[in-house]
């Protein structure tokens, strides 16, 4: 069973920000050891796979996310956040800027190992030498040996012996994880020269909100991300899997929002509009936990309505429609109770977001319910600065791509507030375990 008691603290994370800038060598090293003892206690107890850098190591880590294993991961955010200050205090500011910058070289390397599908040339079990890998690759053995060697260094592949490559878990997860290795493709190829585009497009295009005006637009020919998907199909289903990987990924999964809001307490036989709900995949969760609800799914790529519809569970299909709908027009659907949009809201700036809300208005009736399924950013030295750092990375990367952003509670407020005053805003709830927030407002027109 999980510990009952309180795993320590992080010191670094602990006060107020500026005490948090001089955190001790001494306090760290005890969080660590003594929140590495709480989690390892558990895994050990529950006899569940110890982590390890090794080829038959977990790919996840081996801790499911529960109400019981609560204590758990908390004593693992606290050993991530005091392991990576520890490591940053003790580098000092020179090297770290010195090497920070040189990050870029980490991202070169996977672009080489998954374009030349070195992890599948790499057997499984066992090993191979640079000169082979080379002669299947068709590259020179010394530069082959130069970039394995950097990539070793984030135990991406190792070298049993001198000459000779081995799988890890990270490499070997780039074998066999197609939804990690599109993940890894999609950044290296398409994400990575538009980051080089940032500071150019900021100079061209400071205030601009259009998808067309971007980073990712200068680094691909001017056209935008949904414009440059949109001509290579091949690239555009890359992207969908690379987005599963990113969106089913712990504390992402479509059951902290059936779980998080009380759905209890719509009518028992409410309809729920999925606006831009691709496959209806959200809704076919919550169908399954509430029988009586009406679901009618919406989006703009009728070949995702014709995916969910031809795979839906016959048994849930007489709760289910399916409409193509763009939703910056005005909702087709008159008088649903909840109007529900997930991870739809942050691909668009401020400007096209306010546009999706007052298409909404005129199809709500009064008590109709907005809910939104995304982020809404915490405070700064608020969250844990492991969590932290993923969020702030994905709200630069929706800058960089798309002139959209990750807002915070305060900017969805304004934003329902601008887009119709009879919208009461209910604020954002983060279920727990969740990294994505429970956005609500009540049209309210009496």
């Amino acid at each position: 069973m999980a510990s009952t008691a309180p795993p320590p603290t992080d010191a670094a994370a602990a006060g107020t920000p500026e005490s948090r800038l001089r955190p001790k060598l001494s306090e760290l090293a005890a969080t660590i050891s003594a929140n590495a003892k709480i989690v390892e206690d558990y895994i050990e107890a529950q006899g569940l796979p110890y982590p390890s850098f090794a080829s038959d190591g977990p790919s996840n880590f081996p801790v499911p996310q529960n109400e019981e294993t609560e204590k758990i991961h908390e004593a693992r955010q606290a050993l991530l956040t005091a392991s990576k200050h520890i490591y940053d205090l003790a580098t000092g500011p020179n090297e770290f800027l010195r090497w920070l910058v040189w990050n870029y070289n980490d991202v070169s390397t996977l672009h080489v190992i998954t374009t030349f599908n070195i992890p599948e040339t790499v057997p499984l079990d066992g090993e191979i030498s640079y000169a082979e890998i080379a002669e299947k690759c068709k590259l020179p053995e010394l530069k082959i040996r130069q970039v394995l060697r950097l990539a070793m260094t984030n135990r991406i592949f190792y070298e049993p012996r001198h000459g000779y490559v081995a799988h890890t878990a990270q490499s070997r997860l780039l074998r066999e994880d197609p939804l990690m290795r599109n993940w890894v493709s999609y950044n290296t190829d398409d994400l990575a020269p538009a980051s080089l585009q940032v500071v150019e497009a900021l100079k061209k295009y400071p205030e601009s909100g259009e998808t067309g005006e971007t980073a990712f637009a200068l680094a691909h020919g001017n056209e935008s991300l949904f414009q440059f998907l949109g001509t290579r199909p091949e690239r555009a289903k890359r992207f969908g899997t690379a987005m599963s990987a990113f969106s089913t990924g712990q504390g992402y999964a479509v059951e902290h929002l059936v779980k998080g809001y009380d759905w209890d307490k719509l009518p028992k036989d409410a309809t729920i509009v999925d606006v831009g709900g691709a496959t209806g995949f959200v809704c076919v969760e919550l169908a399954k936990a509430h029988p009586e609800f009406k679901f009618i799914v919406e989006d703009k790529v009728k070949a995702q309505l014709e995916l969910g519809e031809s795979t839906l569970d016959p048994t849930l299909k007489p709760r289910f429609s399916y409409i193509a709908h763009d939703f910056f027009t005005e909702q087709p659907v008159k008088g649903a109770d909840v109007y529900l949009i997930r991870w739809c809201m942050h691909n668009w700036s401020d400007k096209y977001a306010g546009i999706m809300i007052k298409s909404l208005v005129p199809a709500l009736k009064n008590g109709a319910k907005v809910i939104i399924n995304e982020l809404a950013l915490p405070d700064p030295n608020t969250a844990n600065p492991w969590e932290e750092r993923r969020i702030r990375t994905l709200d630069v990367v929706m800058m960089m791509c798309l002139n959209a952003l990750e807002r915070e509670e305060g900017d969805w407020k304004r934003l329902f507030a601008e887009a119709d005053p009879r919208f009461r805003f209910e604020g954002a709830k983060q279920p727990q375990g969740c990294l994505m927030n429970i956005v609500e407002a009540t049209f309210v027109d009496e």
